[in-house]
Parts: C-alpha cells; structure tokens; sequence
C-alpha cells in the first residue's frame, strides 16, 4: 500500500540571510518567516508540513548566502548547457518544483529567492514550466510589464548591495587612513579593537628576538622556526576554519579556538611583516600605525638585506598585443589564446574533451562582430526605456518608503548601540570586577558593537547619498552611454578598443563561433539581468 502524502497543491516558504547585509530587517529569518507565513495565510495558501533533513522543517526553508561561487556553467558532452548550483538548499528547491512534488514556494521578495544572474534564470524558468512562485512584496503579472517589474528589482536590489559595499569599503578606507588595523594584528600583538593593538608581554619579546637573530647571518627560516618552537612560542589562538559543506549548510562556527606550532612559513610571513615597525601596509599603500612598533627601522632594514640576499629575479619579455587577449572563453571554461599566421590574427582553444564547440579557430574579425554584439546587449531598449517610464512612478513611491523605513530602523538601531557602547565604557571596571564579562570578552564586545556602528553608519549613508529616482535616472543615462560607446567602438583604435573593453566586459564565452554569455564587470552587469539567453537571442517573460 502506498502511504506517500501528496503535497502538490502545497507550498513551500524559502527563506535566505546574506552576509553582505546583515543590518537590513529583511535580512532576519525571524522576520521572513512571519511575513512570509501571514502572506500564505491571508492569501489561503497551504504551507506543507513537511520535515526533510538538510532541506526543511514544518515546509520552511533556511539557507545563508556563502562565499563560494553560487552557480557555474557547464558543458556536457552532449553539448547540452547546465548551471552547477552550491547552495544546497536552493538546488533541492528547484529540483522538487521541477518535479511538481510542490505547487511553489513563498519568498520575500525576489532578492532573498536570487542575487545571482544564473539563479535568475533558472528561477524564471520554474516559473515558465509552472511553478507557483509568489513573494509577498512583489506581485509580478505574466506580462512584459510584470517582467520588466521583476527585472528592475533585481537591479535595484544589486546596485543598493553594491552601493553598501563601497560605503563599508570607504569607512574601512577612513579608519586605515587614520592609522587603524582593522584585521587581526600578527604574533606578538593582542587585538583588543582597530584602535587598541598593543604589545603581547608573552610572545613581543620572542618575536623580536627572531628579528635580531636573523640580522646577524647564520640562521635559517627553518632554524629560526625550530628556534621559536623551543621557546614555546605559538600562533594566536583562533577558530578552526569551517568545511566547505559546513559553509554551505549555513552551519555556525561554534569551535573552541585553538594554538598551532610555529612553522618555516610563519617565520617566513613575520619577517616580511612591516607591521613590527609600526606601518601598515593596504596593497602598494602605506600608512603610519598608531600602534606600538616593535622593533626598529633600522633593524627591519638589515633583516630585508638579508632576505634580498637569497633571491634573484627574473624578468620576462614583454607580451605581444593582441586586441582580445584573455577576454575569450569556450563554453567548456577553457581559454582562447591568440597567434597570428599570415598576417592575421587568430584566436585558438583547446577546448576539454567532449565539448560541442565545433568553431575552435576565430579569425580577429569574427570576435570584433561577437564584441560589437556584446555591446549592442549592454543597454535599455526603446521598449523597455517606455516600459520604464510607464511603470517607474508608483514603483519609485513605494521603494522610497521602503527606504524611509530603513532609514528610521537602522538609527533606531544605532541609538541603542551607542547607548550600550556608553554604558558598558562608562562601568567597565564594574562588569570586569563582578565577572560580568572577562577581559578578552570585554575587548570582543566593544569590537562587535564598533563594526556594527560602522557598518550601520554606512548602510544609513548609501540610503541618503541617492535617491531612487535619482538611481533610476543615471541607470537610464549610463545606458545612453553605453548605447553611444556601442558605435564608438566600431570606429575605434585596437588601443581604444581595448580599453573600453578592459574598463566593461571581463570575459565573453562563444561557442560554436557565436556569443553565449556575457560576464561584464560591476557597473555594467546590471543590463545583462534582463533575460539573456544563449546564441543571441533575447525572451521576455
């Protein structure tokens, strides 16, 4: 007999926290899970009941945006094209929509189902092949307009994401400038907030003494290391690193911080480490810490003698130009490389076994073409410019009472830290002497409350700086733009040419002689999300 419960006219509730955001309510679980429930409520949906492990719990879905690449493309050897998904979670949904186990899923909004182009597409063909799919901020009509809908939100929702994260970088760029270590300091250091990295009274001595020894000649990497290791010296305690499938379960790390041996490349990272002279160093940028340096200049000098004096460089000769070089990729991932015969310029790929491409050799010409039509995508349409202007009002409206809600939120929220920041500076010596918290827990305490000001007076200056409709006009004339650098690029010089390039496309993928994708660079990407599909061709929903 067969007890399998049919759940085909049920709904499941997905839910996703990103780690880009962590200051947007929407961002909260707790609150996707409330809305999303009284959505399914009011609107007389069924949520399933529904336990599955590693996938869901009473039908509700919770996964935690990664750090590793959410989707690739991938070749098979019957030329078919798949996108290869790690977000777990995400994946089993699509799967078991595409087998109708489910009649759809509730979301938020279209950001919390999506941030990635890939996931885009594969989220608006489940909605083709006829998934249910509603979101409760959102309702996106079967129609070029309902589509256009869908396709503004996902350009809002990455250029605000992009917007924070040059704003944290800009904050982060203001506390470097001031001489402030926002990252943990090295051996020798405790890490008691960016602006408190003071001398380790256990390990300081030992490190300097590895610089001195080195000075004098006679030591080696290893020496020193074995050296050190017989003093007890030993790294700064921190967290095990979790697994990749840790990572993407969205699993917390919850592991007891533990000490290693020093070791040959520790030794090694030491003495190259200005830090030890009070300089810190961003890339080719340096700054004058506010620290305490350790050892001398002069003494950091002799040690950087020393180590010049066991190398020698090596110079390569210059490359010849080609206009394309490293923008062209098979769809099998594999790269075109350039050489030229008969004075033409061609492009080659050794492309991996099994794959389609039947076009291996692309004369310079036919890429300028492929070039050119990537150009040609990389902005708005008469159609959707109209489709924009009718629907852009009352969607401007509504975004800028989202974003006065966000506004009042996050400075309610930046009240009360600074409250908390006032008291427990103000009764420090209270909390440590009745063991409210210990030193080290102290010191954590006021470094999270400080990032999280930062990252809140961040996220609170990127919502004022533009405004929506301010945002919407300069998408609609960097379009313009880039509609006018379409024919400037046919007429330009091979230097011209490849530095436009360089400035807006960071790979283009062909296969069989014709364009695939498009991976554009920040900026320009956003007109990409509009459903792009294979071999050139263009789909509304």
């Amino acid at each position: 007999m067969n007890t399998t419960i049919d759940h085909s006219r049920e709904y499941l509730v997905y839910t996703r926290r990103s780690t880009d955001d962590l200051i947007n309510q929407k961002n909260s679980i707790e609150y996707q899970v409330s809305r999303c429930l009284s959505f399914a409520a009011s609107a007389g949906l069924v949520v399933a009941n529904v336990a599955v492990s590693g996938f869901t719990e009473k039908g509700i879905i919770v996964e935690r945006h990664t750090a590793y690449k959410t989707s690739a493309l991938t070749i098979g050897k019957d030329g078919t094209i798949r996108y290869k998904i790690d977000r777990p979670k995400f994946q089993k949904l699509v799967t078991v929509l595409a087998a109708q186990q489910y009649r759809g899923v509730i979301c938020l909004c279209w950001d919390r189902l999506s941030r990635n182009p890939h996931d885009d597409a594969v989220a608006k063909d489940l909605i083709n092949r006829g998934a249910d799919v509603r979101f409760v901020e959102a309702n996106y009509e079967n129609s070029s307009a309902g589509a256009l809908h869908m396709d503004i939100d996902g350009v809002f929702a990455a250029n605000y994401s992009r917007t924070i994260s040059e704003k944290v970088r800009a904050a982060n760029a203001k506390l470097r400038a001031e001489g402030k270590c926002l990252s943990r300091a090295p051996i020798g250091y405790l890490d008691n907030g960016p602006s408190d990295k003071p001398l380790d009274p256990e390990r300081a001595p030992v490190v300097k003494r590895i610089f001195e020894l080195y000075a004098k000649g006679g030591w080696s990497i290893s020496q020193l290391a074995e050296w050190a290791r017989k003093q007890g010296l030993m790294s700064k305690p921190k967290r095990p690193m979790r697994t990749r499938k840790e990572i993407l379960a969205g699993e917390e790390n919850r592991k007891e911080q533990v000490s290693f041996p020093i070791t040959d490349k520790t030794i090694e990272a030491m003495l190259y480490n200005s830090f030890y002279i009070g300089v810190i160093r961003h890339g080719d940028l340096e700054v004058q810490g506010i620290h305490e340096p350790l050892i001398t200049k002069e003494l950091f000098r002799k040690v950087e003698q020393m180590r010049r004096a066991r190398y020698t460089s090596v110079y390569h000769l210059k490359k010849n130009f080609f206009l394309y070089r490293g923008f062209l990729k098979c769809g099998c991932s594999r790269s075109y490389s350039p050489y030229e015969q008969k004075s033409h310029s061609y492009y080659w790929c050794r492309c991996r076994e099994g794959c389609a491409n039947d076009n291996r050799n692309l004369l310079e010409e036919r890429v300028g073409v492929i070039t050119y039509e990537a150009f040609g995508q990389m902005h708005l349409s008469d159609d959707e410019l109209y489709d924009i202007e009718k629907e852009a009002p009352p969607r401007l409206r509504r975004i800028e009472k989202e974003r006065a809600e966000k506004v009042h939120a996050i400075e309610s929220r930046q009240t009360l830290l600074q409250r908390d920041l006032a008291y427990i500076t103000e009764n420090k010596i209270a909390l440590l002497r009745e063991g409210a918290y210990s030193a080290a827990d102290f010191a954590a305490e006021v470094l999270r409350i400080e990032d999280d000001l930062v990252q809140m007076e961040a996220a609170n200056a990127a919502l004022k700086t533009v405004s929506p409709k301010e945002m919407l006009d300069a998408v609609l004339r960097f379009s313009e733009l880039i509609k006018l650098a379409k024919d400037s690029y046919k007429i330009g010089t091979p230097e011209e040419k490849h530095q436009m390039l360089s400035r807006s496309i960071s790979e283009l993928v062909v296969m069989n002689g014709n364009l695939l994708e498009i991976r554009a660079k920040n900026g320009f990407d956003i007109f990409l999300k509009r459903g792009f599909t294979p071999f050139g061709a263009r789909e509304r929903i």
